[in-house]
């Protein structure tokens, strides 16, 4: 994701503010409603005027929108009633006009409704689970997108909720009682037994999840309900415009920036209580040493003379946000002990950081005694609130420094499953290895367009470089990738394709056009597309590698996530190519080494055939659609699904095999011990073996003098 917040020179946007000024400069405190107004305003006026791509506000897009919230907000089906939809679809054709003038009517309308639903349905489940269920009858329980429509009546609605507490209970004996049913494998009614001896426990089990399910539905705020209702709305201009809350945009600068100022705890909600379930070493709580993890918070002083607030049944989010604050202020927390005693703690707060988002590097050392180094990015992070702050370009500078201290061959990339970040950090680190060219162009379809570069003249490094991508490499990813691949400075290899996110967001504070003390939230929404410099947009189509290795994960199950797949994504197109582009290697260079890896990959037939076998034992789970709530036949279907999982499980050993093959034949790493459990699964990694394998090629090649 691009999440670039840079400024907008658009004169449209002094004009949304000119009007907001004018029109609220004399507000007193807001109530809910009056807020709601003014942030479903705010959001309409600046994706009207600032949205790349205009969208028709009409009739279709107020039905998009209603449909789309019975779906969010039940998408299994269980709470609301045809009625529902059909009372309701009188506002059907009027969410535009609400959406237009900031009206937040057909919102309140339809979480009164749920809500009411909600306490109807937590009735119903204590009702039915009251009562044996009859594990003889011969019924089917339907996943969720299998349901064709809401129940017609209340009777068809505790029919639903039957079957869906029926099919848990019999999920929690086989998973509770496996031994037991293994062990009666071979004598059916020792093993019926099981499941009947069990149904008492179990459904008590059962009613103790449920409860927790609606507590948690039923503490949520009404704020929180609302950011789904107004996210539901921007989604339809496309899948990266997204309204944050106060508390969801302090969590995305915290997954983007990988820092926070906290005490350096993680916390579960067990039953209402907030639970240390891992202390961050060197935070201020481990530090501390009075904390443990089983330990409970029960009360928050935000600062030490701030009366202390009882968090015992809060929002876990909600109970974080108070226990975080700012570098060098004090927080205190009544902690319950895991032998129940009671005590107080007073910790001051630290920058905490979030060790896995940031960049990891190895080297590796082949039979040759030559070195090749690997960098894994996971984000390209970078700290919105500090431009001093840690950042991904900066980390990738040193890391590739030290690599060439130790004389190096070549740079294998690892950005996998990287979403994105700073479009700054990606421009720097192509510069590390292009220099001064143009990186991409930016702006909007049918438009001039903006060319980016970096302007540091100096190739930091010349050498070997091959990029690692699968089809969760997004957006600055796919900006990195393309431009190796379009200067033929490297090779990409890989799924087929990337992501294929080809947009630019930005993020506002809604604050920036009201003097309130009370926070309203971020916007982040699309302001421009950018295409790479041949020309083609990498939005849809992503970034095809040149050498193509299949996933081992569930390809199926990741071609669903790609943008192609999401909700309103934004069209493929194209502008005018860079001319006299420089090509770093020939092309003659790049197809020998691409023909040495294909050859090596047609080799290894054990891989493909593994793979394969797994894509299609994993298709079986993800496209099953019903389940008999008979115990006999739910038994049966369960033994072909252990069957069926032993053998992934087995196929799995086998692909890390392969890797571990291919690495430990000719490779191995040498390092610090940090990271171990990272360097462990590095040496089972096929696609890691075959990009340096590729790195080998690149040396051996420019020795012959190809």
């Amino acid at each position: 994701m691009n999440f670039k917040i840079k400024k907008l020179n658009d004169i449209k946007y002094i004009i949304i503010s000119f009007f907001f000024i004018f029109s609220l400069s004399f507000c007193s405190p807001l109530g809910e409603k009056e807020k709601h107004h003014i942030i479903l305003k705010t959001i309409y006026k600046t994706l009207h005027f600032l949205h790349p791509i205009p969208i028709s506000i009409d009739d279709d897009f107020s039905k998009k929108v209603y449909n789309k919230c019975f779906e969010k907000l039940d998408n299994e089906k269980h709470f609301f009633l045809q009625k529902d939809l059909s009372d309701l679809s009188l506002y059907k054709e009027r969410i535009d006009d609400f959406w237009i003038h900031g009206d937040p009517t057909f919102f309140n309308i339809i979480i009164e409704c749920f809500l009411k639903r909600i306490k109807e349905a937590e009735f119903i489940c204590f009702q039915v689970l009251k009562k044996s269920f009859d594990f003889n009858k011969k019924e089917t329980y339907l996943f969720g997108e299998q349901k064709i429509s809401y129940p017609k009546n209340q009777k068809e609605k505790i029919e639903r909720w039957r079957k869906y507490l029926k099919y848990m209970t019999l999920l929690e004996i086989i998973t509770l009682k496996k031994e037991k049913i293994i062990a009666s494998r071979t004598k059916q009614k020792i093993c019926k037994n099981v499941f009947f001896d069990e149904e008492k426990k179990s459904r008590k089990k059962i009613k103790e999840y449920i409860q927790e399910y609606f507590r948690k539905l039923k503490i949520k705020k009404e704020n929180d309900w609302f950011s789904i209702y107004v996210n539901i709305i921007t989604s339809q201009y496309d899948p990266h415009t997204n309204y944050f809350s106060p508390k969801e945009k302090e969590i995305f600068d915290l997954n983007i920036s990988g820092q926070t100022e906290g005490i350096g705890i993680e916390l579960q909600d067990d039953k209402g209580f907030p639970t240390v379930v891992k202390l961050i070493p060197g935070g201020p709580a481990w530090k501390n040493k009075k904390i443990e993890i089983g330990d409970r918070i029960i009360k928050v002083a935000k600062n030490i003379n701030s009366e202390s607030k009882n968090i015992v049944g809060m929002l876990l989010e909600n109970s974080i946000r108070l226990i975080r604050g700012k570098k060098g202020s004090k927080v205190k927390l009544t902690i319950q002990k895991k032998n129940g005693s009671i005590e107080e703690v007073i910790l001051t707060r630290e920058t905490i950081e979030k060790e896995e988002i940031f960049a990891k590097s190895v080297i590796v050392l082949d039979q040759n005694k030559h070195k090749y180094g690997l960098i894994y990015l996971p984000e390209f992070y970078f700290n919105p609130e500090n431009k001093n702050g840690r950042n991904a370009a900066k980390d990738i500078k040193e890391i590739i420094q030290k690599f060439k201290k130790e004389n190096i061959k070549g740079i294998l990339i690892d950005i996998r499953n990287n979403g994105g970040g700073s479009l700054d950090a990606v421009i720097e680190i192509v510069g590390f290895f292009l220099g001064k060219v143009p990186i991409l162009q930016i702006g909007r379809p049918n438009k001039k367009k903006k060319i980016l570069k970096n302007y540091e003249n100096k190739i930091l490094w010349t050498g070997p470089l091959v990029i690692l991508v699968n089809e969760l490499s997004a957006s600055a990813s796919e900006i990195l990738a393309a431009a190796i691949k379009d200067y033929k400075r490297g090779i990409i290899i890989g799924s087929t394709q990337t992501y294929g996110k080809g947009t630019i967001q930005t993020i506002r504070s809604l604050n920036r056009f009201f003097h309130f003390n009370e926070e309203l939230g971020a916007l982040k929404f699309t302001v421009n597309k950018f295409y790479r410099i041949n020309g083609s947009s990498t939005q849809l189509n992503g970034v095809n590698s040149d050498i193509v290795i299949p996933n081992n994960k569930t390809r199926s199950k990741f071609l669903k996530l790609m943008e192609k797949n999401q909700n309103n994504p934004m069209k493929w197109d194209y502008t005018e190519p860079i001319p006299s582009l420089h090509y770093y290697y020939n092309n003659s260079y790049i197809e020998n080494i691409k023909y040495k890896s294909i050859k090596r990959l047609e080799k290894n037939k054990n891989f493909t055939s593994i793979y394969n076998k797994l894509e299609l034992l994993e298709n079986e789970f993800f496209n099953k659609k019903k389940i008999s709530l008979n115990w006999k036949e739910f038994y049966s279907e369960n033994l072909k699904m252990k069957k069926r999982n032993e053998i992934i499980k087995k196929l799995r050993k086998k692909l890390n095999t392969c890797g571990l093959q291919a690495f430990s034949s000719y490779y191995k790493i040498i390092s610090n011990e940090s990271e171990k459990e990272w360097k462990k699964n590095l040496k089972k990694d096929f696609y890691v073996s075959e990009g340096i394998n590729i790195l080998r090629d690149f040396n051996e090649l420019s020795i012959i003098g190809l």
